[in-house]
């Protein structure tokens, strides 16, 4: 055998057993009992274990004011079409973001009172003392929909 060839020879030995390394290995790790998961992943990679807790209501800011909350879904309440224009051409909104919201179904959607600060209604569409909910405001999704008069107390 020449130099090249030796050289060759070498390399496709230690190419097989790597291989033959590299595939045993990917066949032990693909062993469920050698893949831990969940917390006992977390020490396997030597980080802490993770701190139980309870969970929490989700309010996105602490200065958001929750009207109220129902189970009923958002499509279960009346869709305004005018409003719903208006929003997307950016003239019913929320001056401020997140000031109020409404929780219906368990998802958090943005709410504005018509006739009362927060809302952004140069036209004055908005019927005084209502709550609507808005959905996918700033975009050209924006969807308005009449949740029910505010009640006084």
């Amino acid at each position: 055998m020449t130099g090249p060839s030796i050289r060759l020879f070498r390399r496709g030995i230690l190419l097989g057993l790597l291989l033959g390394l590299l595939t045993a290995g990917l066949a032990a790790a693909a062993d469920p009992q050698h893949l831990p998961v969940g917390r006992e992943r977390l020490q396997v990679r030597g980080l802490p274990p993770v701190p139980e807790g309870t969970p929490r209501p989700v309010n996105p800011l602490p200065n958001t004011f929750l009207l109220f909350e129902t189970e009923e879904p958002l499509a279960s309440f009346d869709f305004d079409r005018g409003l719903s224009k208006s929003c997307r051409a950016g003239r019913f909104r929320q001056q401020r973001h997140r000031l109020y919201s409404v929780r219906l179904g368990g998802y958090l959607h943005a709410a504005v009172i018509g006739g009362r600060w927060g809302l952004y209604d140069p036209e004055g569409l908005a019927v005084p003392d209502l709550v609507y909910a808005l959905r996918w405001q700033d975009t050209g999704r924006c969807e308005v929909y009449v949740l029910r008069h505010l009640e006084q107390g």
